[in-house]
């Protein structure tokens, strides 16, 4: 019997809040540190009817929050300078922020995550290698777009 070489997409709400609609389209914040991936990541979401704007950091992205708001964020854990569970607390801080749901987007297992996770305010998880279909997903559970 030969092994399967399928990998299982790995994503899931920590949470149990309740997220409000967003009227579309939607603003993502995508906050990673590859170049290669956001460009992916921007093109997919785009060609879906979002609106994603690219930081390459966790200090770009307290900057660009400061003026503007979006309706979710992916944030990677592993950047240097400032490192996702970081910039999550900072996130969570601001009165305006402290209910955007925050994905966690990573190549470490969820195991690894999930506990400081949940502690600085991260709403989910998703794994770094899967189709970006599967964040689309999880984008849209938990900033549901109304209409």
């Amino acid at each position: 019997m030969q092994a399967s070489t399928h990998h299982r997409s790995i994503h899931r709400l920590w949470t149990s809040r309740s997220f409000a609609a967003v009227r579309p389209p939607l603003a993502a914040l995508i906050v990673d540190d590859d170049d290669a991936l956001t460009a992916a990541l921007e093109d997919v979401l785009r060609s879906e009817g979002l609106e994603p704007r690219i930081v390459h950091g966790g200090a770009d992205a307290l900057r660009v929050t400061q003026f503007w708001t979006p309706h979710v964020v992916v944030l990677d854990i592993q950047m240097p300078e400032f490192d996702g569970f970081r910039v999550a607390q900072a996130l969570r801080t601001s009165p305006r922020l402290s209910l955007v749901p925050i994905i966690a987007h990573t190549s470490l297992a969820e195991r690894e995550v999930v506990a400081r996770g949940k502690a600085c305010g991260m709403d989910a998880y998703c794994r770094k290698g899967d189709s970006p279909r599967v964040l689309l997903r999880l984008i849209r559970q938990v900033a549901p777009t109304d209409g």
